[in-house]
C-alpha cells in the first residue's frame, strides 16, 4: 500500500532486517517517527519487498475507515487510529470488528 508521508501512522516489521547497527525483528511495531526516519527510497523498497507493512495515520473518529492489517499466520489487527483489538484476530473476527459502527 502506498501512503503519502503525512498520512503514515506507523508500520510493522514483517521480515527482520538490520537498520544500521540495530536489528529489527519480525513483528516489531514501528511508530510513524520510526518509519519516517527511514529514507523514502529505502522505505519504499522495504515496503515493496515485504520487509515492512505500513499503515495510515488514524483518522478522526467520526470520519475515515478502519484498516485490517495482516500479521501473518492467519492473524489480523484492526486499526482505526489505534489498534482496536487486544489480541490478534481471525480474518472473520477482524472483518466483523472493522464493520461495526462506532467505538
Amino acid at each position: 500500500m502506498q501512503i503519502s508521508e503525512p498520512d503514515i501512522g506507523g508500520g510493522r516489521v514483517r521480515r527482520g532486517f538490520r537498520r544500521g547497527e540495530e536489528w529489527l525483528p519480525a513483528g516489531k511495531m514501528l511508530t510513524a517517527a520510526d518509519v519516517l526516519a527511514i529514507a523514502p527510497a529505502n522505505r519504499r523498497a522495504l515496503s515493496e519487498a515485504g520487509f515492512i507493512e505500513l499503515y495510515p495515520r488514524g483518522p478522526v473518529e467520526s470520519v475515515g475507515q478502519r484498516h485490517i492489517v495482516h500479521l501473518g499466520r492467519g492473524q489480523y489487527d484492526v486499526i482505526h487510529g489505534v489498534k482496536l483489538n487486544a489480541q490478534p484476530l481471525s480474518k472473520e473476527e477482524a472483518e466483523d470488528l472493522a464493520t461495526q459502527p462506532g467505538q
